[in-house]
């Protein structure tokens, strides 16, 4: 099965990274893109995807409130957000809305596949907590 994934992040280019990261994966697919949470919210009620990847910090709606949102018309969409910036303080809150895993985008390269996997299996994967690696 080829898990669907929405891909939401304001910067374009680290867009382009995480595409660039799941380029040879034949079970992973990006079905849509998005440049701020209001569109991600507004792409996932047409893409139907299975996972969405919000970056937490975005313009017109941050990821919190987008994946709170997706959660609320999708509960089972699964949401993995991430952060260039040290989201400790908010992973409770993550984790209340319902968000399955964070990653921080410096570890982007190493942590996002194995975050990936691990959500998809029905697990949660905060990797970027202290101490923690997917």
């Amino acid at each position: 099965m080829v898990a669907k994934i929405l891909l939401a992040d304001d910067n374009e280019l680290a867009r382009a990274a995480i595409k660039l990261l799941l380029a040879d994966r034949t079970d992973l697919e990006i079905c849509a893109e998005a440049a701020d949470g209001e569109e991600a919210v507004e792409k996932a009620k047409i893409a139907c995807p299975d996972v969405v990847i919000l970056d937490i910090a975005m313009p017109r709606m941050n990821g919190l409130q987008a994946a709170k949102e997706i959660l609320r018309f999708s509960p089972t969409t699964i949401i993995l957000t991430d952060s260039l910036y040290d989201a400790r303080g908010l992973l409770v809150q993550l984790k209340q809305a319902g968000v399955r895993g964070f990653i921080s985008k410096t570890r982007m390269g190493t942590d996002l596949i194995p975050a990936l996997q691990i959500v998809l299996n029905g697990g949660t994967c905060f990797a970027s907590e202290p101490g923690q690696r997917a």
